[in-house]
């Protein structure tokens, strides 16, 4: 993995034990911030598998709950949420989310991350 934005990619962040990850995959575009009490990072990911290569916007936020993120409203949105140790890693396969959408999109997980706190599994 390589990382070339303004920011350096966060060292602590689990992302090589996220499903999505490729050891010959590009980072770029990373952006940290803080939202509602939740720590976040932002980055464009090309998975550079060849033919099948993609670039996805991820987001990742740390967040203790909820234990399962994804529910039927997440999928509906075409997101995947996956939950590697304290973070969330969110994002809609083969789409590059517009710098100026991000906040947007955190908006969104947030709000798909409180509605899932209220299942069963959750609780």
């Amino acid at each position: 993995m390589k990382a070339a934005s303004q920011y350096p990619f966060p060292t602590g962040l689990p992302f090589r034990e996220a499903s999505f990850y490729s050891s010959s995959g590009l980072v770029s575009n990373v952006n940290i911030g803080s939202k509602d009490g939740h720590d976040y990072v932002v980055f464009d990911y090309d998975t550079n598998a060849g033919e099948m290569g993609r670039t996805d916007t991820v987001l990742a936020i740390k967040a203790g709950s909820p234990k399962t993120p994804t529910t039927s409203l997440s999928r509906a949105s075409g997101l995947q949420l996956e939950r590697v140790g304290d973070w969330i890693f969110a994002f809609e396969p083969e789409r590059k989310i517009r710098h100026d959408k991000i906040d947007s999109l955190i908006d969104d997980v947030l709000k798909l991350l409180e509605y899932a706190k209220a299942f069963p599994q959750n609780v």
